[in-house]
């Protein structure tokens, strides 16, 4: 497995990810099985923003001039746009690059899978959790993993921009079918009503997205087993909220260069943070991006970095009010 960041000085630049597309091809030798693009664009974060659409068209083109149509099918994104705050905008190139073999040590393996379009009306139902659920087995076959062997998972999920808090719930729909996928809940506990309002209802290993762009559910799942890559490491840790340093400290002490840095932040329901109010869900300013702007100060204090994947709204994520972080360091020889 290989990993490759990647640096962006505008959602048209696509300069940093052709370098590391180039680095992953001499490195894989023809043996690149799937990528998966992982970046965080400079955008306004709307509904109506088009800066991660500029991302993918020009990811796009450096694709068709590396490998054609073949590497394109094979290649999955995750283009998150916001970076609020003190976020360095750009990526992360991951490479599948052997056949899923269970022998040799323990290591990272990375697989990803998209289901089929999500129709309008099936948004935000049991049937939108239903397609989340499939296309993370389907991650987990590419990447040869058992749901016990998943360490983490990124899943995107398409949004329906007439209904009440879309992005919310399309987050929250997604969290749900992985969380299914990775055993942590069952499907008879999960009723029509409960997206967005059975709070106890949340995984501990997904990070989930929405996205304007897509009709279907996309999955990238990382995990460790026989034959993976024993260089790399991810680790994860649960934060019992946004101010939960402690939580951090073990995975920013880690041996080990991090090469890929997640963070998931989330708020109570009431908006109150260890009992003082905040304005994060009354002000003019949408939540998710005083969350990310807030993560992103507490990423770079925590771990000296700027280059952070942070994401706001942790609906059925964590804990109600709770953030989730995960690294993916290079082990010192």
């Amino acid at each position: 497995m290989l990993v490759v960041p990647f640096d962006m000085e505008s959602a048209g630049d696509a300069r940093g990810f052709a370098r590391a597309l180039a680095k992953v091809r001499r490195a894989a030798r023809g043996r690149v099985r799937q990528l998966a693009v992982v970046a965080k664009i400079e955008g306004t974060a709307t509904l109506n923003d088009r800066s991660r659409e500029l991302a993918s068209a020009c990811f796009q083109a450096q694709l068709e001039r590396a490998g054609g149509a073949a590497l394109r099918k094979r290649t999955l994104e995750i283009l998150s746009v916001g970076c609020e705050g003190i976020i360095t905008p750009g990526g992360t190139l991951y490479a599948s690059v052997a056949a899923p073999r269970r022998r040799g040590p323990q290591g990272l393996v990375m697989g990803h899978a998209r289901s089929a379009p999500v129709p309008l009306r099936d948004r935000y139902s049991l049937r939108h959790v239903g397609a989340a659920e499939r296309t993370v087995r389907a991650a987990m076959r590419a990447a040869g993993l058992t749901a016990r062997e998943v360490a983490f998972v990124l899943i995107k999920s398409p949004v329906h921009v007439l209904s009440g808090r879309p992005t919310e719930a399309s987050r929250g729909a997604a969290a749900l079918g992985a969380a299914v996928a990775l055993g942590e809940l069952r499907r008879p506990q999960i009723r029509p009503n409960s997206l967005l309002r059975d709070t106890k209802l949340h995984g501990t290993r997904t990070i989930a997205f929405s996205g304007t762009e897509t009709e279907c559910c996309e999955a990238v799942v990382f995990g460790h087993r026989p034959g993976g890559d024993p260089t790399l490491l991810l680790e994860r840790a649960a934060m019992a909220d946004l101010l939960d340093v402690g939580a951090l400290a073990p995975l920013a002490e880690g041996k080990g260069e991090i090469v890929s840095l997640f963070l998931k932040a989330g708020i109570p329901d009431d908006g109150n943070l260890r009992g003082e109010r905040t304005t994060v869900l009354t002000s003019e300013l949408p939540a998710s991006k005083q969350l990310r702007a807030a993560a992103s100060g507490l990423a770079a204090a925590v771990f000296g970095t700027t280059r952070v994947f942070v994401s706001g709204g942790a609906e059925h994520q964590a804990p109600a009010g709770g953030c989730l972080a995960a690294v993916i360091r290079r082990r010192r020889s």
